[in-house]
């Protein structure tokens, strides 16, 4: 099963670009470019991991992590801003992300931080790696061949 990555970034090209890479890495990705978009959505069972731009608007990515932590304490959150002033990265530690990283930012270093965060949390999880055509049931210690 697919892990499923919710981002809400109010910038369009970079909310775009961030999906995309996560793509790449075989995740769910559900993109939210407001607030209002996305406060609808927290209390949403099957997102395994937040990413949160702090400055939406009229509201915050910090109004966002209350919203989502009144619903799902577990579930992993973490901050992308331009703010990059330790005061900004002590206060969102303190509302409860798990990470904090700072634009501009490595895509790929940002698919890393998701990774290793989602390793970590969901690591009792069953894992099935799909290579050329075949699923390995690591729990299980099986090879299906796809389709079969």
């Amino acid at each position: 099963m697919k892990k499923v990555i919710a981002i809400v970034e109010d910038e369009k090209d970079l909310n775009e670009l961030v999906k995309r890479y996560l793509e790449k890495e075989e995740y769910e990705v559900r993109s939210y470019l407001d607030f209002d978009e996305a406060y609808s959505h927290t209390s949403d069972e099957d997102i395994h991991l937040w990413i949160l731009d702090i400055m939406l608007g009229d509201k915050s990515g910090f109004d966002l992590i209350e919203a989502i932590r009144s619903y799902r304490s577990e579930v992993p959150v973490i901050f992308m801003s331009a703010r990059d002033k330790e005061f900004d990265r002590i206060i969102g530690l303190e509302k409860g992300s798990d990470d904090y990283i700072t634009k501009p930012f490595s895509p790929k270093e940002l698919v890393l931080r998701v990774n290793n965060l989602i390793r970590r949390i969901y690591k009792d999880e069953a894992e099935h790696i799909k290579v050329d055509g075949y699923e390995i049931d690591e729990a299980q210690r099986i090879v299906i061949e796809d389709d079969k």
